[in-house]
């Protein structure tokens, strides 16, 4: 009797921060109370803060350790545009959904709890890039990139707003799909040569690059030769 292989599901890697969270609109809100300043999303043409708030690198470390004391960090609202939805159709259909996020992991136990609470079921793992440390930080912590995370787990795509990731990635041969909600992401909207797919809501995601299948039928079953012997290969509905 012929060996049966089962061909595994793909792996989707999302990002956190911009894409399933109003991170950087909470940020912003904390910034103009804090500093009365007038920052919106418009205003965010590139993803290095310092450059649009003015002063060093160091200086807006330090802002947003201070954000993450305070109750607008707390407070971030998940995106709701098909977001929640889309995922628990991914899940459903048997595909491995982990988060990759530029977070540090000394705010683990926040992140969790925010992701518990808006997507509870969903992911299996959390990835802490450890991106954007303080110059005390880098002692004590190891930063790794997405890309790096992407290949070591076997991501076979990529979900992510921030340009430089989604750009990296994809010359790792990952697909990836840059969101821009809404065509708002004024710091992912420059040129890239890498092939990487723009998207503008989560049930563009969802219809459009992870359509349902036309048929009821599961899965498709064929024999291949392996050597001296015969193998059975399962082929499930997961292809994109």
């Amino acid at each position: 009797m012929p060996s049966i292989v089962r061909e595994p599901p793909k792996t989707i890697a999302v990002n956190l921060d911009g894409t399933l969270c109003h991170t950087l609109e909470a940020l912003l809100h904390w910034h103009n109370e804090t500093f009365h300043t007038h920052y919106e999303l418009q205003d965010m043409t590139t993803a290095d803060l310092w450059k649009v708030w003015g002063g060093s690198q160091e200086d807006a470390c330090q802002k947003i350790r201070q954000f993450y004391q305070s109750d607008y960090f707390t407070n971030i609202r998940p995106i709701n545009d098909f977001a929640l939805e889309a995922l628990k159709m991914l899940k459903k259909r048997k595909f491995h959904l982990v988060i990759i996020t530029s977070r540090q992991q000394f705010i683990a136990e926040e992140t969790k709890r925010f992701v518990d609470k808006h997507y509870p079921g969903i992911f299996e793992s959390i990835y802490f890039c450890n991106l954007g440390l303080s110059e005390s930080e880098q002692l004590e912590f190891i930063s790794k990139s997405k890309a790096a995370f992407c290949q070591d787990i076997g991501v076979d795509v990529l979900i992510d707003n921030q340009l430089e990731h989604a750009s990296e990635c994809a010359s790792f041969g990952i697909e990836v799909l840059l969101y821009d909600r809404l065509g708002k992401y004024r710091w992912n909207q420059h040129p890239c040569s890498q092939p990487l797919t723009r998207v503008k809501t989560w049930r563009d995601i969802i219809h459009q690059h992870f359509p349902r299948p036309s048929s009821p039928l599961k899965n498709m079953c064929f024999s291949t030769l392996q050597g001296d012997g015969h193998r059975l290969v399962v082929q499930e509905d997961w292809i994109v």
